[in-house]
């Protein structure tokens, strides 16, 4: 497994750092049927014509992507990188669509390119990249999450030009597969979520994010302290990079989701 630090950060794994989380828990978990099973599902998706198949659980606030934990198997590491790194999603036609109708949705770019606002830099941008890396077709859908704060997202592409070959057969397959490969990894992504939110802070640190969650102004948090108003707005900006936020609302209202400031 790898981490990006960019921003949203970005985790990699594998199935096979999945299976070895679940064999943490199950001595007599049958590894080799589990391994089959992920394999039959890879050659059933190359079989009913994509090429990739991207599995992401989001970790957001809002619309706002914190971390994107990511699977490795028949997905486009050179194209995801550059989806999250450029925050391609934050325009993306594709995501609008599933957003407002919450069914799985096909595309191929021909379509994209006539519907899309095309003047939008970064949806040139997408789409130019989807031809780069030979992906003119797909479908994109969402799956159930176990938690509010993550969003799975499944997106598969082909090199083909339309989208009459995804039929309800395939579709089907598409969704079979999806959840067995959801079933399996889950598991490490909720292990993987629960450590990020393992935060070291300083005692003064600490005291900063429990007043600012509390809805004190730092001006109130450095009478509080007996502190300077420079040194507390210091500490909320290093929290924020810690926390992997953008500004103090979103830095209070993740430090509350995780339980600080309860006391």
């Amino acid at each position: 497994m790898t981490t990006d630090d960019e921003f949203p950060a970005l985790v990699w794994f594998s199935q096979a750092d999945a299976l070895a989380h679940l064999r943490e828990f199950d001595a007599s978990l049958d590894v080799a049927r589990h391994e089959f099973e992920l394999r039959e599902c890879r050659e059933r998706l190359q079989q009913a014509g994509f090429s990739t198949f991207s599995y992401m659980a989001l970790e957001t606030i809002g619309r706002r992507i914190l971390r994107a934990y990511t699977m490795r198997e028949m997905g486009n590491v050179p194209f995801t990188t550059a989806y999250l790194k450029n925050r391609l999603y934050e325009t993306d036609p594709r995501l609008v669509a599933l957003r407002e109708s919450g069914l799985p949705v096909t595309w191929h770019i021909d379509q994209l390119e006539a519907r899309a606002n095309i003047s939008e830099p970064r949806v040139r941008s997408l789409l130019s990249t989807l031809r780069a890396h030979g992906m003119h077709s797909g479908l994109i859908l969402g799956l159930p999450a176990p938690r509010a704060e993550l969003r799975v997202a499944v997106s598969l592409t082909s090199p083909a030009s339309d989208t009459h070959w995804i039929d309800d057969r395939v579709m089907g397959g598409i969704l079979a597969t999806s959840l067995t490969v959801s079933r399996l990894v889950q598991p490490f992504i909720d292990h993987c979520a629960r450590r990020a939110r393992v935060v070291s802070l300083t005692e003064e640190q600490a005291g900063v994010l429990e007043r600012l969650v509390r809805g004190l102004s730092d001006h109130e948090i450095a009478a509080e302290l007996s502190s300077s108003l420079h040194r507390i707005t210091h500490h909320v900006k290093t929290l924020q990079k810690m926390f992997n936020v953008e500004n103090r609302a979103q830095l209070a209202y993740l430090a509350a989701r995780w339980g600080w400031g309860r006391s």
